[in-house]
């Protein structure tokens, strides 16, 4: 076989995939073994040590060790935040004896929500101790590393006097791998731009400073030893200083065996240095196969070495017109030129598309089409910055000022990404939700796709036929892996911890009641926004405030805050129309936000009405101009009608609230001649507090479905013993997302279907 290695991390690939399916949970399960709030003291040796941003944008010194004695078989590391930026860091090596609280990582309770969990067992690491202090330091450090990690602060202070901070911290991401000192707006514009990889330390850094040292020292006339062990022992040094990632890893392999094939007199093959990276990674960990970080590595150099020669506009035009396009003269003249790299570069960009778009689809549920022409600017570019961040770096060793003039040029290219890449209308306008794709899906599309590639080889059809034909595979590929069959109208209730937010989805149009949470930071941020990516939902058709509580609207403001940088549309934005004294700030700051980014407002009130798609929504509370001291009385109480199917949305309702919807329920009922046995879907108002849903109000709805949203050992007592006495004597099912995280209901040809997606 001519890559025996090739096929053997195929095999390797499939054997972890499968294993990884049936026994995921449990490794990931046996990771935190140490009860969640509780304090530890432990003694472990030092593994390695960084600076990182805490949740209050302080930074705190962050350890970490390998407990003496094993977590489990599966973990190896404890991350230790010190309580303070003050302490003298043990040495990495050194054993040391810690103390703090416990933090473990625990699993989404919401479909697109980031798996903590998951994440850090990929690392290797077992829990965090928060306010940690060391009591005892104690043993022989590893010089070696701890010489890297004081050359990587060396440097990175080096930075610091001749960059501004904000250039300063891109390129400490970019040339030492130290993401730390970046805000999170600056890698989120990478991030949804599609250009993050030029801050990751991959084949680019490898090439330009392994390549240069190897072939300075050729030069030089050293001998083959030296000149071939010194770069990749150099390489591999930097690669540890610089936290060892799996792009750098894989860079570094390849480089190693790129250097030594000519020395054992051997052929250089991409593909066999890849295979050769990735079961090395997978052999070490084989959690990597759910890591983005690493498919997205593999899968670039893949989609450049695989899929790029079977991309080329010749191959797939060949048949469509055989003759070239003409040029003055026989000789590349200029515009043939830009028009030969202008095409190499769409073929590069779309090569690294099709590799990864199963890896965006997976992840990230969106992709930033304008990426691919945004890569044309900015990719060569990244060896000039490199070049110039290198000598900025040394040059500043000697004084700050030396490295103004290659700063200057450095700050000009960033100011270019930033222009780039700050677009919001670009953004919005070519930001492609396609949605979470199963995993049946991503092998569908790779199959389609490697017989893409196969048929680039064959000629049994004529050239026109075979080029139709291979643009119909990639169509069929990319439909096949994002496209999603809707029921007819969808109900999620997202855990949003202590608080609201309900995603209605119905004929292709989205709508949000509520949004907000005072138990999780960021709620919008962090839950509500990567659901509705995980759906494919770019845009709320609505919005729904039912009043102005922080636990109902901090997560619209946050999507307010996405909106305004190109992220999900916000079409109209419904507000209870109360009177002005009983609007207080955050009523105010809702609207004033809307007006700025210019989302039209509706005021509704008793007895109006909207639509989406094909269900109505009745509002039942509050009366116009309603007067009251209490946001949850004046809550929005919206009636929904589906068919035979309904659902009350209550938000926090109660008090003279709670009886405007039972006589508006009445009045409802009896005017359109008809007095349902039921209500199909209740969400419970007030996260199921006592002094709401009472008899009969039950009485009068008596739901099928019952939906609670509260948070976990939430202080409030949420929900209260007595209203869920009250639901189970009628007979309603409960469902409530402090015990099963998010709840989805759907309803499909009159069928109801409700079931909690973490579960599954």
């Amino acid at each position: 076989m001519k890559r025996p290695l090739c096929l053997l991390a195929i095999l390797l690939s499939a054997a972890v995939c499968i294993y990884l399916e049936l026994f995921l949970s449990d490794i990931t399960g046996n990771m935190n073994l140490a009860p969640d709030g509780s304090y530890q003291t432990l003694i472990g040796r030092v593994q390695s040590k960084e600076v990182r941003r805490s949740y209050q944008g302080e930074f705190l010194p962050v350890i970490y060790i390998v407990p003496t004695e094993q977590i489990s078989k599966h973990s190896k590391l404890i991350q230790c935040y010190l309580e303070s930026g003050d302490e003298a860091l043990p040495a990495i090596g050194e054993y040391i004896e810690v103390s703090g609280k416990v933090k473990t990582f625990s699993a989404p309770t919401n479909p697109g929500e980031f798996d903590s969990r998951l994440y850090y067992s990929t690392l290797k690491i077992s829990y965090r101790l928060t306010g940690a202090k060391i009591l005892k330091v104690g043993g022989e450090p590893n010089r070696y590393r701890e010489a890297l990690y004081k050359t990587r602060r060396f440097l990175e202070s080096s930075l610091d006097r001749a960059l501004s901070e904000q250039d300063s911290a891109i390129m400490k991401a970019m040339l030492l791998g130290d993401k730390a000192f970046m805000y999170e707006e600056t890698k989120d514009m990478y991030k949804d731009n599609g250009i993050m990889h030029i801050l990751a330390v991959s084949g680019l850094h490898i090439s330009m400073i392994g390549m240069g040292l190897y072939e300075l020292l050729r030069k030089l006339g050293l001998n083959k030893v030296v000149t071939t062990l010194f770069p990749i022992a150099f390489m591999y040094s930097y690669g540890i200083m610089c936290g060892m990632g799996t792009s750098s890893f894989r860079a570094i392999c390849m480089f190693a065996l790129r250097l030594f094939a000519p020395v054992v007199g051997r052929t250089y093959d991409v593909l066999t240095g890849l295979s050769l990276a990735e079961i090395l990674l997978l052999l070490d960990q084989p959690l990597y196969m759910y890591n983005s970080g690493f498919l997205f590595s593999f899968g670039a150099v893949i989609g450049m070495t695989v899929i790029r020669p079977a991309l080329s506009f010749e191959a797939i035009l060949e048949g469509v017109t055989s003759e070239k396009m003409k040029f003055a003269d026989d000789e590349i003249s200029f515009a043939k030129e830009i028009l030969i790299k202008l095409s190499d570069g769409l073929t590069s960009g779309g090569s690294v598309f099709l590799a990864t778009l199963p890896v965006y689809a997976s992840f990230y549920y969106t992709y930033p089409l304008h990426s691919i022409l945004l890569n044309l600017a900015v990719i060569p570019l990244m060896g000039i910055l490199m070049l110039l961040g290198i000598i900025t770096m040394f040059l500043a060793i000697f004084g700050g000022a030396l490295g103004v003039i290659p700063g200057m040029a450095v700050h000009i290219i960033l100011s270019l990404y930033r222009l780039l890449g700050s677009s919001e209308g670009i953004i919005r306008g070519s930001t492609w939700y396609m949605g979470h794709s199963q995993k049946w899906q991503v092998l569908i599309y790779i199959a389609l796709v490697a017989a893409f590639v196969w048929l680039s080889d064959k000629d049994n059809l004529p050239p026109l036929k075979m080029s139709v034909t291979r643009v119909l595979i990639l169509a069929a590929a990319v439909f096949a892996l994002t496209f999603h069959v809707k029921p007819d109208l969808e109900i999620d209730m997202v855990d949003v911890g202590q608080g609201d937010g309900i995603v209605i989805s119905c004929g292709g149009r989205h709508m949000l009641i509520d949004g907000g949470s005072t138990s999780t930071k960021n709620v919008g941020k962090y839950r509500i926004i990567p659901f509705l990516k995980y759906k494919g939902i770019g845009k709320l058709d609505a919005v729904v405030m039912t009043h102005e509580d922080e636990d109902h609207i901090s997560g619209i403001l946050d999507i307010m805050d996405d909106m305004e940088k190109g992220g999900i549309w916000i079409d109209r934005l419904f507000l209870p129309e109360v009177s002005t004294s009983s609007q207080g700030e955050n009523y105010d700051l809702l609207e004033k936000r809307a007006g700025e980014l210019r989302i039209p407002i509706d005021y509704i009130n008793t007895g109006e009405s909207f639509s989406l798609s094909g269900a109505t929504f009745i509002c039942l509370n509050p009366e116009r101009g309603m007067m009251t001291e209490e946001p949850n009385a004046y809550s929005t109480v919206l009636y929904m009608k589906y068919g035979e199917f309904t659902a009350l949305f209550t938000g926090d309702v109660e008090n003279e609230g709670l009886t405007n919807v039972k006589e508006a329920l009445k009045s409802l009922w009896s005017g359109g001649g008809e007095y349902p046995d039921n209500v199909t879907l209740l969400k419970v108002a007030h996260h199921g507090s006592k002094y709401t849903t009472d008899k009969e109000f039950l009485d009068l709805t008596r739901p099928r479905l019952s939906l609670i949203s509260c948070g976990v050992g939430n202080s409030y007592g949420h929900p209260h013993e007595e209203v869920l006495q009250r639901l189970e004597n009628i007979g309603s099912a409960i469902y409530r997302t402090d015990e099963s995280g998010m709840v989805t209901v759907e309803v499909n040809d009159g069928k109801v279907t409700a079931y909690c997606p973490a579960n599954f």
